[in-house]
């Protein structure tokens, strides 16, 4: 579940794909990415990066606020799918 928050935000979000994104807990350069796109780290742009930092390895960054609310519960779906599937194989 590489990129998670990012992949949920362009799933949702279809404009958003095929974007570099990065998902930032507030709105200032001074943030830190939380999570990243597949398409900004090829830029180079990693988990932790201030936002300004990644603005200059890739110009066109589209900055998303998190919503952790969501994020945990796409986390419980994907727990439950788990689980249904674990529990049919047995």
């Amino acid at each position: 579940m590489n990129a998670f928050f990012a992949s949920i935000e362009q799933e949702l979000r279809p404009e958003l794909r095929g974007q570099p994104i990065g998902i930032v807990p507030i709105e200032a350069e001074t943030a830190c990415c939380i999570a990243a796109s597949y398409q900004a780290k090829a830029y180079g742009v990693k988990t932790g990066i201030r936002l300004d930092e990644a603005l200059t390895l890739c110009p066109h960054l589209i900055a998303v606020q998190a919503r952790p609310r969501l994020y945990v519960e796409y986390h419980h779906r994907i727990a439950a799918a788990i689980e249904r599937c674990s529990r049919s194989n047995r």
